[in-house]
């Protein structure tokens, strides 16, 4: 399926579910109906084709969340090109790079980053950029791109002289490039991992069956970037017929009030969020009762402030698992896993990232390509219709994450002998002291439990004696409230051992952070100068 097609073949388009449901911009106050936004996707599809974009051309998109940027994406679909979403929390520099990388042809792009970054429309020849406003898409206002239209310049750019139906039936049955998605970037150069149909159908198929909603009507909140896990998240939705709500920029407090004024159902949020969230001083004011399914994922997640979500928000919270290349959600940890890990408190469940999801298969392997028995610690592999058909333009980073039919992901972990995944680090982030593994992930885990600690990150930085000592660099709750070193380094060789306790506590302003909200190790390898490579000679 084209990415379209969940808007085509969506329930609101056809029967009762249609009278109620919508896209609704909570910044400006916009909404289009499903109708509205079918019709919103042609006009701009004819556009695209007017311009010169073809089948196969990638269509970058470079814009806020918006309601505007969906009917971008539709239209990008319409006309068989492949999505680029852009992050706007990337440096306009790293959003060049992948324009560059992925031979854009043609830009959708904000008019505020437009006039604030015009080196931007210099990798695009003339007429190839249009511009969003926040009620204008190029020279379409809202007005006009709701109303329906009978064109056939569609039709002509997809048979291309031949049998319209036997085109889209090849096109469909296919399994084309659909998207191009940025690698996260956290140890390295970003990649662009392409997304294929089967790619996209195996998500929404996860999704419904993992997340069903049955006794309300479905109302999916985009709160984080919709270029990642947030947008990708809410293409099931529009496939049931239920509402998209939408809003840009992250305000805790407006989030919760959306929750319980918009009856949300469902919504995602990356765990450094939901710490922010959990902050307010408003976090008990709101009617979270609307809400079946507070999906967490891209981070590890403290087990004590998981504890404290599950108290607010009630036993809705969900996990999954996955990266760019094998996407979102390849594990699943149901709300009953994690009530029935409270129960008992079963830590290790609460800490895991579930079992794998229908349709995907997970192994463990150790350095030399051998699968590990369950409980011990390797490298772990994923195989299934989810992965990425490779990396773009680089068959050289293919070759080295494919081992047979698996897929390594270059994160460390267990499996247990009920199938739960438990991560403990990216590879690369193992710290060598002393002659000692030392994984940072559980010290982490025990640091975010202490009541003054808002975030950390733990790496390894250059000692004479010990190769690297293990230190913990921390992002307080409350500036004025500073925990007492000592106290940190004793919890952690009480609970974990000398070797593992940091010898040094570093207090930052603010962790650096990717646009997904991931802590960059790299960067503070970088501030404190120590860089990567540095650990392996």
């Amino acid at each position: 399926m084209r990415l379209v097609d969940f808007l085509d073949q969506s329930s609101a388009l056809f029967g009762p579910v249609s009278k109620g449901a919508k896209f609704f911009d909570l910044d400006n106050q916009t909404s289009f109906s499903f109708q509205e936004m079918f019709n919103a996707s042609i006009h701009l599809a004819e556009f695209l084709v007017e311009r010169g974009v073809e089948p196969e051309d990638v269509v970058a998109t470079y814009a806020p969340n918006s309601v505007a940027a969906y009917c971008c994406i539709f239209a990008i679909s319409r006309v068989g090109a492949i999505w680029l979403p852009l992050n706007i929390r990337n440096t306009a520099s790293s959003n060049l790079k992948l324009i560059g990388l992925s031979d854009a042809k043609f830009l959708f792009i904000d008019e505020v980053i437009s006039a604030k970054y015009p080196k931007l429309l210099d990798s695009f020849s003339s007429g190839k950029v249009a511009c969003l406003g926040p009620e204008k898409i190029a020279n379409f206002d809202f007005s006009s791109l709701k109303k329906s239209t009978k064109k056939i310049i569609l039709d002509e750019v997809y048979v291309n002289k031949q049998d319209l139906n036997e085109v889209r039936s090849q096109d469909l049955s296919a399994d084309k490039i659909i998207s191009l998605f940025p690698t996260g970037g956290t140890t390295g150069d970003p990649k662009l991992a392409e997304w294929g149909s089967s790619t996209w159908e195996a998500i929404v198929d996860i999704q419904q069956q993992q997340m069903p909603i049955i006794d309300v009507p479905s109302c999916y909140l985009v709160a984080a970037a919709m270029t990642h896990a947030a947008g990708v998240g809410s293409f099931t939705t529009i496939l049931q017929g239920g509402s998209i709500f939408v809003m840009d920029g992250f305000e805790p407090d407006k989030i919760l009030g959306a929750i319980e004024r918009h009856q949300i159902t469902s919504l995602f949020l990356p765990p450094t969020a939901i710490y922010m969230l959990l902050a307010s001083s408003k976090i008990r004011s709101y009617d979270y009762s609307s809400l079946r399914y507070f999906w967490y994922a891209a981070a590890p997640m403290s087990v004590e402030k998981l504890k404290e979500a599950i108290s607010v928000f009630g036993s809705v919270m969900v996990q999954t698992y996955g990266q760019a290349e094998a996407p979102m959600i390849c594990t699943f940890l149901s709300a009953e896993d994690h009530a029935e890990a409270l129960a008992v408190e079963n830590t290790s469940i609460l800490g895991s990232c579930g079992k794998a999801s229908p349709g995907i298969k997970l192994s463990i392997f150790d350095k030399q390509g051998h699968q590990l028995s369950p409980g011990l610690k390797g490298e772990v592999a994923v195989k299934g219709s989810l992965l990425m058909k490779g990396y773009h333009k680089n068959p050289k980073a293919n070759k080295a994450i494919r081992l047979n039919e698996w897929q390594l992901t270059g994160d460390i972990g267990t499996l247990d002998e009920d199938g739960f995944l438990s991560l403990t680090d990216r590879k690369g982030d193992m710290i060598i002291s002393g002659g000692f593994n030392v994984y940072p992930g559980e010290i982490e885990q025990l640091i975010w439990g202490m009541p003054t600690i808002k975030d950390c990150a733990v790496i390894g930085l250059p000692h004479e004696k010990w190769g690297e000592q293990v230190t913990a660099i921390v992002e307080l709750k409350d500036a004025s409230i500073v925990p007492d070193e000592d106290e940190i380094i004793q919890l952690c060789k009480k609970k974990l051992g000398s070797v593992k306790a940091p010898k040094k506590i570093i207090i930052l302003g603010e962790l650096p952070r990717s646009p997904v909200g991931k802590v960059l190790k790299k960067d503070l390898r970088a501030i404190f100068g120590m860089k990567k490579n540095d650990r392996f000679n």
